[in-house]
């Protein structure tokens, strides 16, 4: 489940993009390998994309803090 979502990541739609950083948000610990692809997204060509990893991202760090 995890890598089908983190091959999302490279999507070419940025609604998928978005939505798949969003699921990995929501699977805290067990994304925690998705920290690198959702890190590239902070530079996505699309405002919400990168808001969306960049949440994505804090929660990850928090739950392996």
């Amino acid at each position: 489940m995890i890598q089908k979502l983190v091959a999302r990541l490279s999507d070419e739609d940025p609604l998928t993009r978005r939505n798949a950083a969003a699921a990995l948000r929501l699977h805290g610990r067990r994304a925690m390998a998705a920290i690198p692809e959702l890190a590239r997204l902070l530079a996505d060509e699309d405002p919400a994309v990168q808001a969306e990893a960049q949440r994505a991202l804090d929660r990850l760090r928090t739950v392996a803090a």
